[in-house]
Formats: structure tokens, sequence, C-alpha cells
């Protein structure tokens, strides 16, 4: 009887990993996603590169040989994440990135991860894909004061209230944290 109870404790404990590995997998695109030629651009080496206004699954799929596993990879510190997700309520949260910056390759994987699972809405959040002059075709990321990259801006309404530019100060989630409380906080390039 006693190996049948603990038989059940694995059973439940396999099956609630599973059920919690499913919840971060959940915002990664499954299928192919439809990449318009007018997104597409070239890198100063000739290399083929993402410019334009994207969604989060052509990003998610055009970046898909880095991106998924760095996303897979990183751990939310869920301490953190429960003080950031009512925080997000009524933000808006603008990502620029350049699919070709190594940067972006390490912080972006992270950052949407952070904010997938604060059940911020990362399918219709506003991203721009810039190119290696920090330029798209038709200058929408001049609204936002660019400068490097990743920039993950954080706004109140159409004020921005702050941002994590290139990398995080202390961590993701603490610096995310202080934004959205009101802490002070300057990223690298802040003056």
């Amino acid at each position: 009887m006693r190996h049948f109870f603990l038989f059940l404790l694995l059973c439940s404990s396999i099956a609630c990993n599973q059920q919690s590995e499913k919840k971060n997998t959940a915002s990664l695109p499954q299928t192919e996603v439809d990449i318009p030629t007018s997104l597409l651009g070239k890198d100063w080496e000739g290399n083929e590169i993402l410019v334009g206004k994207i969604t989060y699954a052509q990003m998610a799929y055009y970046t898909k040989d880095w991106f998924a596993p760095d996303y897979e990879r990183y751990r939310v510190n869920a301490q953190q994440l429960a003080e950031i997700t009512p925080l997000l309520k009524n933000k808006k949260v603008v990502l620029i990135m350049g699919t070709w910056c190594e940067d972006s390759q390490r912080e972006v994987p992270g950052m949407m991860k952070i904010l997938a699972e604060a059940n911020y809405p990362v399918n219709t959040m506003e991203i721009i894909a810039v190119d290696e002059d920090k330029t798209t075709k038709d200058g929408i990321e001049k609204n936002h004061g660019l400068a490097y990259v990743p920039a993950l801006i954080f706004y109140e309404g159409e004020k921005e209230i702050n941002r994590i530019v290139e990398f995080p100060i202390n961590t993701l989630e603490q610096d995310i944290l202080d934004i959205l409380s009101g802490k002070e906080y300057k990223n690298a390039y802040a003056e």
C-alpha cells in the first residue's frame, strides 16, 4: 500500500511539472508564420533580417534558432513575477530590437518570457525590428527616441515611464519591477 501512495505521489509530481512546462511554452508559435517580403531587409553583410513593425509570432518564428531555446531555458523569478503582474495592468509595453543584434538575442527571450508569464498580451504588443542603423523603412522607431537595442519601453497611456536599454542593470525582473513600481531607475545610457 505504501508503494502505491508513493507511485501516486510520483505521478502527480510528474503531471504538475508537465503542466507548468506547458504554461512556459504556450506563447511560442507552433506552426509556420507568414513573413511578408515588406518586412525583410539586409544587414551590413547582406544577410536577411526583419525590419519594421512585426508581430510576436513573426519575431519568434523568424528567430526560432536562438529565440526558442533561450526562451525555454530562461527561468523567471516567481516571487518578482507575482509583484510585476498586477503592475502591468493598463500599461503599454513596446519592444524595439534587431534580429541581427547579439544583445537582442541575449535579452529578448527573457523579456518576452517574463511578459508572457505575467499575462501581458505579447501576441498584440508593439514590436519594432530595426536595421543596423537602428532605423525602419517608414521611420516608426523615431517616436521612441531610440539609440540602442534592445529597448523594452514601458508606457502609462502615452507617457513613457522608463525603459530597459541593451541589458538590465540588476536582473530583467528586478529592473521591470523597479520601473513599474516607480522606484528610481536609470538604464545604462540614461543621463
